[in-house]
C-alpha cells in the first residue's frame, strides 16, 4: 500500500505542476493539432470529475468504520486524477481558441482550485479526517467550488445566468421614439438576443466582445468584427451570411437565429458607418437606417401618448392569414388596433388583392399603394376605409377625376400623389376634402405657379412639391428596373427596361462597359436578344444624379444534357442534388450557396456530361460563384475535353482566370471556352480549386473553395 501511495502522489504532483505550468504560460504556448483533439474533448470528459468528487466527499459524513473502507482511497485518487486532467483540457481549449472574458477567467481559476484542493484534500484526508468538523466544512467548499465552476461553464456555452434564466420573466421594455438612440436601442438588443450567449457580458468566444464600440471595432482572434462602411470586410456579416451547415457559421447552429430584417439592419448600420452614439429620430426621414430601425423597434415603442381608438381590433387569424410577401399588415403601435397595410411587387398586386382587405378595412389607417397598378376604380373602394388617415398613391396611374371620389372621406389626413399626371385640376379636386392636412406633389404635371395659388387658398394645408429649380441640391435617380426578367432563356428574350420616374433616359450596354452621358445605347422601346448577355444600364435625368449601375445576365440555354457523371465526389457539404444542380438552368445563389452549387476544396472538380449522341460543339459556358471573404476563389485552372466513347479524350480549350487581388463582394461569374466546331458525345470538365489562399488574404495558406453552379454547352 506503502508503494501505491508513492506511485499515485508522484502521479498527482506530476499533474498538478504540469497543470500550472499551462496556466502561468498560456499566453505564450501554442497547441499543436493533435492536443487540440484533447482539449475539446473537455465539455466531455468534465462529468466524470463532477460525479467522483461528490462521491469522494460522502465518507465525510458516514460513520468512520464504513469511512475506513480502501475502496474510498481509489475513488478519492480517480476523483482528483479526473479532475486535474478536465483542468488541463479546459485550459488547452482555451489556448487554441482564444476566448476570453471574466466568465472564461472566473471559471479557470475555480477549476484550477478544484483540482487543487481535492489534490490537497487526498494528499491530507487522514489529518483531515481527525476532525470530523473540518472534514465536512472542506467536503462543502468542494460541493460550493463544483456547482459554482459548473455554473460558470454553462455560461460561457449558454449565455450568463443560463441556471437561474427560467426564474426571470423578460417583459418587453418600452422606448420613447424620439429618445431611441441607434446602437443602444437599436442595434444592441440584436445581439443580446443572438450573440450574447457567446460575446456579450463576461463571455467573449473567440476573443471577441460586441458589449461596447472599442471591443467591436477591436475584434476577435479571427480579425474585426465589422469594418465601419464596407460590408464586404466585416466578418460578422460574413458569419451571417454563411450557411447553416458551414461550421463558421455565427450564430451556431443549435442557438436562435437572427431573421432577415435583423441582418439587413446590421448591413445597413455598419453601411452607414457603424454609429454608435446619437438619436434615430436625428437621422433624415429617408435614411435608410432610420426607417429599418424604426420598423425594428415598432413594438417597442413607448404607448404612453398613443391614441385610443373607437374600434375594437382585427380578427388576429384573419390579419395573418392576409399577411404574405406582398401585403405585409402590422399594428401602428404596441397592442394598437389601429393597422398599416403595405403592397409590394407591381407584378403580384391586383384590385381582387386590394379587395381582400375588405374584412379589416375599419382599422386600416395608413395604406401604401406606391407604384402599384392602382386606376380610378379602386379609388372608389378605399374611398370605404373609414378611418383611413394616411394614403400613398405614388407612381400610379389614378386621374384628376379619380381624385374626386376621396373628397367625403371624413379622417383622411395625408396623402401623397408623387409621380402621377396629376395636374392642377386634380390638386384642386382632392382638396375639396377639407380633412386633409398635407399633400405630397413632387414630380407631377402641377406647375410651380399653380402651387403658389393652391397655397393662397388652402393656407391650412401643408403641399410639399419637393425640390425646386432654385434648389442647389442634387439627389440621385433610383435605379432603373426590368419587367419579367429571367436569368435563362430558350430562343429569343425581350427587354423591357422601365423606371419609377417619369422622363427619365435609360442607358445600357451589353460589351462589358458601363454606361455614361457619351457611352451606351439610349433606351427607346423593348428589344430583343438572342444569345447570352450581360447587360448594364442606368437612368439619367436633367437636375438629378445618375442611378446607381444596374446589372443583369440573360443566359441562353444550350443543348440537352442526359447525364452528368462525377468523377470526383463534390464536399459532402455542398453536394445536394449532385446529378442536377448543374445542368437545371437556376444560377446559384450567392447569399446561400449549400443547395445550386457543387464545392470544391480537397480535390479538383472532374466532371462528364453526356449528350446522348455525337452533336457538333463549339463553345462551353461554366458559371462559378465567387465569395472571396469566404474563402470561395476562381478557379486557378478550368480544361474542358472532348469525346465520343469516354476513353479517348481531345483538348478543347484551356483557361487560368486571372486571380484576384482583393476581397470583393460574392456574384456569379461566367467563364465561356470557346473553340473549333467539333463533333462529341461526351465533354469533361476540369476544374482546380486554389491550394493555398495569398497573404493578404486572412485565411493565408488554407485551402480555397471552387463552386461550380452550372454549365451550359453550345
Amino acid at each position: 500500500m506503502e508503494r501505491f501511495n508513492k506511485i499515485v502522489n508522484a502521479i498527482l504532483f506530476s499533474g498538478i505542476v504540469l497543470l500550472l505550468f499551462l496556466f502561468v504560460f498560456e499566453d505564450k504556448l501554442q497547441i499543436p493539432v493533435w492536443l487540440q483533439i484533447a482539449g475539446r474533448m473537455h465539455p466531455l470528459f468534465l462529468h466524470f470529475p463532477i460525479v467522483l468528487l461528490i462521491l469522494s466527499i460522502i465518507p465525510c459524513w458516514l460513520p468512520d468504520e464504513i469511512n475506513s473502507n480502501a475502496i474510498w482511497i481509489y475513488i478519492r485518487f480517480v476523483a482528483v486524477l479526473t479532475a486535474i486532467i478536465t483542468a488541463m483540457m479546459g485550459m488547452i481549449l482555451s489556448i487554441e481558441q482564444s476566448d476570453k472574458g471574466e466568465l472564461l477567467t472566473w471559471h479557470k481559476w475555480s477549476g484550477i482550485s478544484i483540482a487543487l484542493i481535492s489534490w490537497l484534500f487526498f494528499i491530507y484526508y487522514n489529518q483531515f479526517l481527525r476532525s470530523k468538523l473540518y472534514n465536512r466544512i472542506l467536503s462543502f467548499g468542494i460541493l460550493f467550488l463544483v456547482i459554482l465552476t459548473g455554473h460558470w461553464g454553462a455560461a460561457i456555452t449558454h449565455g450568463e445566468n443560463f441556471l437561474l434564466q427560467p426564474l426571470h420573466l423578460d417583459q418587453p421594455s418600452f422606448i420613447n421614439k424620439e429618445n431611441a438612440t441607434i446602437f443602444a436601442d437599436a442595434i444592441n438588443p440584436i445581439f443580446k438576443a443572438k450573440c450574447g450567449n457567446c460575446h456579450l457580458g463576461h463571455n467573449q468566444k473567440g476573443g471577441l466582445s460586441l458589449t461596447d464600440s472599442m471591443s467591436i471595432i477591436k475584434g476577435g482572434k479571427n480579425g474585426k468584427a465589422i469594418e465601419q462602411g464596407d460590408l464586404v470586410k466585416s466578418l460578422l456579416i460574413e458569419r451571417l451570411r454563411l450557411p447553416l451547415m458551414d461550421k463558421k457559421h455565427m450564430p451556431l447552429t443549435d442557438k436562435p437565429q437572427l431573421n432577415e430584417s435583423e441582418t439587413k439592419l446590421l448591413e445597413i448600420w455598419i453601411k452607414s458607418g457603424a454609429p454608435f452614439s446619437g438619436k434615430l429620430v436625428d437621422r433624415p426621414e429617408n435614411d435608410s437606417l432610420r426607417i429599418l430601425a424604426m420598423e425594428y423597434l415598432q413594438p417597442y415603442l413607448s404607448v404612453k401618448n398613443e391614441p385610443v381608438y373607437s374600434f375594437a381590433a382585427a380578427d388576429e387569424k384573419k390579419v395573418k392569414e392576409l399577411n404574405n410577401n406582398y401585403r405585409i399588415i402590422k399594428p401602428l403601435g404596441f397592442h394598437s388596433p389601429a393597422l398599416t397595410v403595405s403592397f409590394f411587387g407591381k407584378a403580384n398586386y391586383s384590385f381582387e388583392k386590394l379587395k381582400e382587405l375588405e374584412t379589416i378595412k375599419k382599422q386600416i389607417l395608413h395604406l401604401n399603394l406606391s407604384k402599384m397598378s392602382v386606376t380610378d376604380d379602386q379609388l372608389e373602394f378605399i374611398a370605404r376605409f373609414p378611418y383611413l388617415e394616411k394614403l400613398n398613391l405614388n407612381y400610379t396611374s389614378i386621374s384628376n377625376l379619380g381624385l374626386l371620389r376621396l373628397s367625403n372621406m371624413g379622417k383622411l389626413r395625408s396623402i401623397s400623389i408623387v409621380g402621377t399626371n396629376i395636374d392642377v385640376v386634380g390638386l384642386t379636386n382632392l382638396l375639396k376634402n377639407k380633412n386633409i392636412k398635407e399633400v405630397y406633389v413632387w414630380d407631377t404635371k402641377v406647375l410651380e405657379k399653380d402651387i403658389i395659388t393652391v397655397k393662397k387658398e388652402n393656407k391650412f394645408v401643408l403641399i410639399d412639391e419637393g425640390f425646386t429649380g432654385a434648389d442647389t441640391t442634387l439627389i440621385a435617380l433610383n435605379v432603373p428596373f426590368i419587367k419579367f426578367p429571367a436569368v435563362f432563356f430558350q430562343e429569343n428574350k425581350s427587354i423591357e427596361l422601365g423606371h419609377v420616374l417619369k422622363d427619365v433616359s435609360i442607358k445600357y450596354t451589353t460589351d462589358g462597359t458601363e454606361p455614361d452621358s457619351m457611352n451606351g445605347v439610349l433606351y427607346k422601346h423593348p428589344f430583343m436578344i438572342d444569345s447570352t448577355t450581360n447587360l448594364q444600364f442606368k437612368a439619367f435625368k436633367k437636375g438629378w444624379l445618375p442611378s446607381k449601375l444596374a446589372k443583369a445576365s440573360f443566359i441562353k440555354a444550350g443543348m440537352n444534357i442526359e447525364k452528368t457523371i462525377l468523377l470526383t465526389p463534390a464536399d459532402p457539404k455542398y453536394n445536394l442534388q449532385s446529378e442536377k444542380v448543374l445542368t437545371d438552368l437556376e444560377l446559384g445563389d450567392i447569399t446561400d450557396f449549400s443547395s445550386k452549387c457543387l464545392g470544391y476544396q480537397k480535390n479538383d472538380a472532374i466532371l462528364i456530361f453526356d449528350l446522348g449522341k455525337s452533336k457538333k460543339i463549339q463553345k462551353v459556358n461554366i458559371n462559378t460563384l465567387q465569395n472571396i471573404g469566404s474563402y470561395i476563389f476562381p478557379p486557378t485552372s478550368l480544361e474542358v475535353f472532348g469525346s465520343n466513347d469516354k476513353i479517348h479524350w481531345v483538348t478543347l480549350k484551356r483557361i487560368s482566370p486571372v486571380p484576384t487581388s482583393k476581397i470583393l463582394p460574392a456574384e456569379n461569374t461566367m467563364y465561356s471556352l470557346a473553340f473549333k466546331s467539333t463533333e462529341a458525345r461526351y465533354i469533361k470538365i476540369e476544374g482546380a480549386p486554389i491550394k493555398k489562399l495569398p497573404k493578404w488574404h486572412p485565411g493565408k495558406g488554407q485551402p480555397g473553395w471552387l463552386f461550380l453552379s452550372e454549365v451550359i454547352i453550345y
